[in-house]
């Protein structure tokens, strides 16, 4: 019997009952179902891509956890416990940073800008993996072949100063101007550039060497924290539970997520808000289904009359109509597909669309297609295909057979 109404079901939909051809309506209702897959396959990959981009933008610059002290203020920790840290299976490398506010003056020119300093240690992962030869300008170091401190600016940062490599620059921390006691001020040779992605980073950010950010802003010792860096297979709640436990009441764990709340709540709710606009195309399509069936069921009454004083059961009726809802999802979701994985792979591997030169460290749309996105976008599709058949096969079911015989 369910072979039965399959075959029915597919002879139905396929042909019209007094034309010979495909039934427009038909074509109709899997082309919603097909766009509104492709569609989503389609912008949840370009928004799965920005935010795989961005993510990695911030853990270059900073790192996936951060241990900060739990007054805001300055950090200590025993050299003890970092080493024990630094031995944990699951952590990769632990290292301290100071950060903190300037003004940074290049007297040769006459500029003064202020901007956001961060002091990491010659060996940070950041100099190691960020500056890549693609995104970087001028030597990726701290300290000049003689020893003495540079610094590496953001690449728009360093626009405000022409590019003067070489030249040296001073940079004033807000003790300088508003403490009574005054306060040290730094000397740097301007090095290199670096394009983070981020224009946050990219227009405000400068990098210069712990032990001179040391004595700038934290003179009396200690940091402003210590990015922590998971080994490639470890679990991020796996480490923040080893962690907690080793760490005084004075410091607490965080990710990246919880240091920018603004911009994660941001991806989320474009990531929400791109899924339910988009889904409703897939939704209009599921009441196209259900009038596709609903017609259907009209123009086939003589059929189904005729099954019923053949002896089939209300059942078999009902399944006949229901196929038809299931066949058409499963059309429609199978060309959705193949639109919404070719796109991806247009946007994200031609010159299709070429981004402006603004974004020089993208030359594609970045794009990441998810399995788990695709199948609960594929099987969303599907479940609403299926289920706008069933209003119209209940009420095919419950057709009285001499009506239906009588026109």
């Amino acid at each position: 019997m369910s072979f039965l109404s399959w075959l029915l079901a597919w002879r139905y939909l396929k042909r019209h009952p007094r034309r010979r051809h495909i039934a427009f309506s038909t074509v109709v209702s899997i082309a919603g179902i097909a766009l509104g897959v492709g569609a989503l396959i389609i912008v949840m990959g370009v928004l799965t891509g920005l935010e795989d981009f961005i993510t990695e933008s911030i853990v270059k610059v900073d790192s996936p956890l951060t241990i900060l002290p739990a007054d805001g203020n300055v950090l200590i920790l025993p050299d003890s416990l970092i080493d024990k840290i630094n031995e944990l299976p699951s952590v990769r490398k632990i290292s301290p940073f100071i950060r903190g506010e300037a003004i940074v003056r290049l007297p040769s020119r006459k500029i003064d800008y202020g901007c956001r300093i961060m002091g990491i240690a010659p060996d940070s992962d950041f100099l190691e993996n960020a500056m890549t030869s693609e995104r970087s300008y001028g030597p990726t170091k701290l300290l000049t072949e003689d020893g003495e401190n540079g610094i590496i600016m953001g690449i728009y940062l360093a626009d405000h100063f022409y590019h003067a490599s070489g030249d040296t620059v001073y940079i004033f921390p807000p003790a300088a101007f508003f403490s009574s006691r005054g306060g040290a001020v730094g000397k740097a040779v301007i090095l290199g550039a670096v394009e983070t992605g981020l224009p946050v980073n990219d227009e405000n950010l400068a990098w210069i060497p712990l032990e001179l950010a040391q004595r700038i802003y934290l003179p009396r010792g200690g940091y402003s924290g210590f990015n922590l860096y998971p080994a490639d297979d470890a679990n991020i709640e796996h480490v923040i539970t080893e962690l907690e436990t080793l760490l005084p009441e004075t410091a607490i764990i965080s990710t990246w997520q919880e240091q920018n709340p603004g911009l994660t709540a941001s991806m989320k709710l474009e990531r929400m808000g791109a899924f339910l606009a988009i889904l409703l195309i897939t939704l209009v399509a599921t009441f196209n289904i259900m009038g596709t069936i609903s017609r259907t069921a009209v123009e086939r009454r003589v059929d189904i009359s005729v099954l019923k004083a053949m002896g089939a059961q209300n059942k078999l009726i009902f399944r006949i109509f229901l196929w038809e809802g299931v066949l058409v999802g499963t059309i429609g979701v199978l060309f959705g597909l193949c639109i919404g994985l070719g796109g991806c792979w247009i946007l994200g591997s031609t010159d299709f669309i070429q981004l402006p030169d603004v974004y020089s460290f993208h030359e594609h749309i970045p794009v990441s297609t998810v399995p788990m996105n695709i199948i609960l976008i594929s099987t969303i599709a599907f479940v609403l295909s299926a289920l706008s058949g069933i209003i119209p096969a209940m009420k095919a079911a419950k057709l009285n057979p001499l009506k239906g015989l009588q026109g």
